[in-house]
């Protein structure tokens, strides 16, 4: 059997990447927590509730519904109204627990949400005002969650671990998957995704992927990245390689890609995947020419990846 190269086949793997764009286009938004800004008309409204809900997005997909469904029914139909207005007791979050971040780190993070409304006008404003044009938004990321930080209230002694989940330093390494993903929800403005920072430093060509751990496997099987673990280098490298597809939207693949991981269509677990009627199969390095992946060899260890 032919060896597969280690570097990707640019226009096979481009061919195969828009066949599964094309089947996942518009579908499952149900399956996403982007579902929760959509709900709502202003733009204002949108945005906070984008943070908010990309903040919250780890776990599974019915935990992080109904932790964001608490909390924006505490906020009530205007979010960016409520938190613009000072408030931070919010007594309807009494009792909140998504995993490890709790009300006691909601409130002083919402806190900060509200007064970077008041200063800035924006968190699109806010992050503007510390971007330096680099290629990617990662220091500019840095620089937001900084402020933010600041803006709690919170010494750093004091931050708690749901807290400094909250609000990480993305220039540290690490994947900082949430806070990339808000940002293809705001600045791309194709398919369900929001577009509603435009202009000035606002450019898709400047996104990373959204690496977590399902975007990063699927991410080595089609070579894509050779890192073993889902951090910002893995995220570069990805990113860097499907530029070469498309170097002004190099992130357009993330909705087809991360619905793989989602809803199961594709896992670890040879005898649960859907390889046969996946549009990537062909480019898939973990994929045998029967649709299906090879199962572990325990005599030898092997692994698809």
């Amino acid at each position: 059997m032919k060896r597969r190269s280690r570097v990707p086949d640019v226009p096979e793997l481009a061919a195969h990447l828009r066949n599964l764009e094309e089947a996942w286009r518009g579908r499952r938004l149900d399956s996403d927590p982007l579902l929760f800004p959509h709900r709502y008309e202003r733009q204002d409204d949108r945005e906070v509730a984008a943070f908010l809900a990309s903040s919250l997005a780890f776990g599974r997909v019915a935990s992080i519904n109904a932790s964001l469904e608490k909390l924006f029914r505490t906020l009530g139909p205007q979010p960016a109204s409520a938190l613009r207005g000072g408030g931070d007791s919010w007594p309807g979050l009494e009792g909140f627990v998504h995993r490890w971040v709790d009300a006691g780190s909601l409130r002083p993070f919402l806190r900060a949400v509200g007064e970077t409304l008041r200063t800035e006008g924006s968190l699109g404003g806010l992050l503007a005002d510390g971007d330096d044009g680099s290629a990617d938004y990662v220091a500019a990321l840095d620089r937001f969650f900084s402020v933010l930080r600041e803006r709690t209230g919170v010494p750093p002694a004091g931050r708690t671990r749901g807290l400094q989940f909250l609000l990480p330093s993305p220039a540290g390494g690490g994947a900082c998957k949430r806070a990339h993903l808000f940002l293809r929800w705001m600045i791309r403005n194709d398919d369900v995704d929001l577009g509603l920072w435009k202009g000035g430093v606002f450019s898709p060509a400047r996104l990373l992927l959204p690496m977590d751990t399902h975007v990063h496997r699927i991410s080595r099987y089609l070579g894509l990245t050779a890192r073993p673990t889902a951090d910002l280098r893995a995220a570069r490298e990805a990113t860097g390689w499907l530029s070469k597809i498309d170097p002004s939207d190099p992130v357009r693949f993330d909705w087809s890609l991360s619905r793989l991981g989602i809803l199961a269509e594709c896992v670890r677990d040879p005898r649960r995947s859907r390889c046969g009627d996946c549009a990537v199969r062909p480019v898939c390095r973990a994929a045998s020419p029967r649709g299906r992946p090879p199962v572990r060899s325990h005599a030898s260890g092997a692994s698809p990846e």
